[in-house]
């Protein structure tokens, strides 16, 4: 288990290695670096499923909440899984610290009402590599 732990702390830093010596060409113009953004996890929280008419309003809320923090920003991506899996579905926060991170997702109507669980986690990538159409 320790040695695992290890190999992937090896694997991070030499990707965060690289991107980092990415930040400068050879001709000393600015290239891609990393951004630093925050993966949340929503599982079935402790009221799944227990009455489907409320559970059903507070998902079109939980929507309407992620949509309006969309719009400044703060919510930059995500949705819901469309197998079964253990992760009903994921958002991209785009937030200085974990703690504003929590407080939004605590605002969330189906999180407040213990519809859906979550899980914050850190997450890197190369700024503007998370593009869609």
């Amino acid at each position: 288990m320790r040695s695992l732990r290890a190999g992937k702390c090896i694997f991070f830093l030499l990707i965060c290695g690289v991107c980092i010596g990415q930040q400068k060409g050879s001709a000393g113009n600015q290239m891609q670096s990393l951004g630093h953004y925050w993966f949340v996890m929503f599982g079935k929280g402790s009221n799944w499923g227990r009455d489907s008419a409320t559970t059903a309003k507070l998902f079109q809320d939980h929507i309407h909440y992620i949509i309006s923090q969309r719009e400044p920003g703060k919510i930059i991506t995500g949705g819901p899984f469309l197998d079964k899996a253990t992760w009903i579905g994921f958002e991209i926060y785009s937030c200085k610290t974990s703690e504003e991170v929590e407080k939004i997702t605590e605002a969330d109507p189906a999180v407040s009402s213990k519809i859906l669980s979550y899980e914050i986690h850190p997450w890197a990538t190369l700024k503007g590599e998370v593009k869609f159409e």
